[in-house]
């Protein structure tokens, strides 16, 4: 009973603390939507669709990653399949909690031959280096170009600091294969104790496919800018480089709150402010927040397609 009370208390706490942070949020973006003349929003559909290509191609390093994960821990998947799994998934990360995404992927694995607990250790450690890959870049661009004011007390490149601490540290091989080897122990039935020792050259190829990862998605909230602001900037390198610092910032930022469901609001938050001086703020909140809709419509849209067209089963081969 007292778990039980202490449990549902931590909930009580996290959901106070996640409606706090999106009324804020909320207010501000309401705020800034108010003042902005929708008369004069002229969306360009072309640079919408490009925006949305750039976000589904930015997610193939992770891809590659993950089935590269699944090699090295011994439970090869195909090529496919493990496509499939990772973009279907991706849905799953705008429920409260992050692990539902984690789950689909054992779930949509499992026919090859993964066991679900092998599956979302792995899909951790990928999900984890990704964001690591996310918090280096923004650090260093921000070290070498210092984005808008946040007002949040601390320099940017020392909070990206300290998200590359929090996503980077459990990534260590020493930590890594304490955690799993703690786990093997525990947990039998899942054979995690097949999974070899990790060492530091798969961490090293993960962040350097998440750089790729991020560069990408930098070009796609570029993209959305070109689309929404009535006044585009002209593209160039700084320019390139601040959108893609300003996503990933806000992308491992919204990770870290795992109370806000795939970081609902922050993200839009943060990319406004961190990207306060490409155009007027009321333009800026209606990109972000249209960057989020475009990015869900082509999830949902490209999971429609690869979901009906399901690879072939070891059993069926």
């Amino acid at each position: 009973m007292k778990r039980d009370w202490k449990s549902l208390a931590v909930r009580g706490i996290k959901l106070l603390a996640a409606g706090a942070i999106l009324l804020y949020i909320g207010r501000r973006f309401v705020d800034d939507l108010e003042q902005l003349d929708f008369d004069t929003l002229e969306l360009r559909p072309e640079w919408l669709a490009i925006s949305g290509a750039l976000y589904l191609f930015s997610l193939l390093p992770g891809v590659w990653y993950w089935h590269h994960l699944h090699r090295q821990f011994g439970y090869p998947i195909p090529t496919y399949a493990a496509l499939r799994a990772h973009y279907i998934a991706q849905l799953g990360k705008y429920v409260p909690g992050k692990t539902l995404a984690l789950l689909m992927r054992a779930h949509l694995t499992h026919p090859f031959g993964v066991p679900y607990g092998v599956s979302i250790i792995i899909s951790f450690y990928e999900v984890l280096t990704m964001m690591a890959a996310g918090g280096i870049v923004a650090a260093v661009i921000y070290a070498l170009e210092p984005p808008g004011d946040l007002q949040l007390g601390l320099h940017p490149v020392a909070i990206g600091a300290i998200l590359v601490g929090m996503c980077g540290i459990p990534l260590l091989p020493a930590v890594f294969n304490f955690i799993v080897a703690r786990l093997s122990a525990r947990i039998q039935a899942v054979e995690l104790y097949r999974l070899p020792s990790l060492r530091f050259g798969p961490l090293m190829r993960g962040l350097a496919l998440g750089v790729v990862l991020w560069w990408v998605q930098g070009l796609s909230w570029y993209a959305m800018l070109q689309g929404v602001l009535p006044t585009p900037p002209a593209f160039t390198m700084s320019l390139w480089a601040q959108c893609t610092a300003s996503i990933a910032f806000a992308n491992v930022a919204g990770f870290v709150l795992i109370v806000i469901p795939g970081g609902l609001g922050v993200r839009e938050w943060l990319l406004v402010n961190l990207l306060n001086f490409a155009g007027p703020g009321p333009y800026l909140t209606a990109a972000a927040i249209l960057l989020r809709l475009d990015w869900i419509v082509m999830e949902a849209i490209f999971t429609l397609c690869v979901y009906w067209i399901r690879p072939a089963e070891p059993d069926a081969q």
